[in-house]
C-alpha cells in the first residue's frame, strides 16, 4: 500500500492501536520510511499496489500484471490522449503510477503527494532516471489538505492510499477530490474496501485488527458509506467495480515473495528487522485472509465524474 496523510478521528472502541504516546502522521511516516526500501522485492518498478490479471497476462508475471492496474486506472479516467491535462496522485508512493502515465501520455502533468519525506526523495531520483522531471513534481503533504487550487485538475487518482483517509466514508479525502477537480474531471480509487461491518469479536476481527495495526490504518473504508458520500457530493457517473479476482492472481504472490524475502534477509541483509519491516511482511498476508472472506471485503475501482 502507498500512503498520503490524513485527519485524524478520535480512536474508536474496537479499533486497532499501535504505539499510542506515537501521532498517526508520525507512526505512517515510520512505517513507511523503515519498511519502503523493502518494496523493490515486490516490484522492479516500485509500484506500492497489487496488480490486475487480464486474459493475456502471464499470472506469475507479476510486474507485468502490477503495471496493468496501473493501465486500468488511466483507462477508467476516459483521457483525451492529445488535449494537455492534470492529474494528481493522493497518497503517490514512490510516483510508479505517474511514470507509467507520463510514459504513455506526452501532455500530462502529474503532481504526486505523500506524506513521507524518504518517499519524496526516492520518487524524485526514480523520476530522474526515467526523464519524467519535467511531467511529474513529487511533494510532501496531506492530501486531504492539499495547496492545489479549487476545480484546477482534470483527474486524480487514489491507488490503495483511499483507506488511510479517515473515517468509514473517507468523506475528507473525498471532500478535497471534489475541490480540486475541474467540472467534468474524472477521478479513480483503487482500493480494499468492507462489504459489511464486522462484529466486534471473532477472527475475522482479529485478523483485521491486527490488519489495521501493521499498516498504521484507522480503519478501512465501507464501500455503500463511500458511494452514499459521493452521491451527496453530486458526483456523477459513478462507479463501483469489484475486481477482488482480478486483483487475486497477483495476490497470490505474497507469500512466496515473503519467504523469498526473508531468507535473502535473514541470511545476507545488512539492515536490521525493524518492527516496521515484520509488519510490512505480515500485512500482505493478512490481506490475503481478510480477503478470502468474500461476503465482507472486496477490492474495488471507484470511479466517477464532478458534476
Amino acid at each position: 500500500m502507498k500512503v498520503a496523510a490524513m485527519t485524524l478521528p478520535q480512536q474508536k472502541a474496537g479499533q486497532s492501536t499501535r504505539n499510542q504516546t506515537q501521532s498517526k502522521k508520525e507512526l505512517i511516516i515510520s512505517y513507511y520510511e523503515k519498511a519502503g526500501p523493502d518494496y523493490q522485492s515486490w516490484s522492479k518498478n516500485y509500484n506500492m499496489h497489487f496488480g490486475y490479471w487480464k486474459k493475456g497476462i502471464n499470472p506469475l508475471n507479476r510486474e507485468a500484471m502490477l503495471e496493468q492496474l496501473n493501465e486500468k486506472v488511466f483507462e477508467k479516467l476516459s483521457i483525451n490522449h492529445v488535449k494537455p491535462f492534470a492529474i494528481a496522485d493522493l497518497g503517490c508512493g514512490l510516483g510508479a503510477t505517474l511514470r507509467y502515465g507520463a510514459k504513455k501520455y506526452p501532455t500530462m502533468k502529474g503532481k504526486g503527494i505523500t506524506l513521507v519525506p524518504w518517499q519524496v526523495d526516492q520518487a524524485k531520483s526514480l523520476n530522474t532516471k526515467s526523464k519524467a522531471t519535467e511531467s511529474i513534481e513529487i511533494i510532501e503533504g496531506d492530501y486531504c489538505n492539499t495547496k492545489f487550487a479549487d476545480n484546477s485538475l482534470d483527474a486524480v487518482i487514489a491507488i490503495e492510499s483511499s483507506c488511510y483517509a479517515s473515517g468509514d466514508n473517507k468523506s475528507d479525502l473525498l471532500n478535497e477530490i471534489q475541490r480540486i477537480l475541474k467540472p467534468g474531471g474524472r477521478f479513480v480509487i483503487s482500493d480494499g474496501f468492507l462489504k459489511k461491518p464486522l462484529g466486534p469479536n471473532g477472527f475475522l476481527r482479529s485478523v483485521y485488527d491486527q490488519l489495521c495495526a501493521s499498516w498504521a490504518l484507522t480503519e478501512l473504508g465501507s464501500i455503500k458509506e463511500v458511494e452514499s458520500r459521493l452521491r451527496q457530493l453530486k458526483f456523477k457517473d459513478i462507479e463501483i467495480e469489484d475486481v477482488s479476482m482480478n486483483i487475486a492472481p497477483s495476490v497470490a504472490h505474497v507469500p512466496f515473495t515473503v519467504i523469498y524475502f526473508l531468507i535473502k534477509e535473514l541470511l545476507f541483509g545488512k539492515e536490521k528487522m525493524t518492527k516496521e519491516r515484520w509488519d510490512n511482511l505480515k500485512s500482505p498476508l493478512l490481506t490475503m485472509v481478510l480477503g478470502s472472506a468474500r461476503s465482507h471485503f472486496g477490492y474495488y475501482f471507484v470511479s466517477g465524474t464532478k458534476g
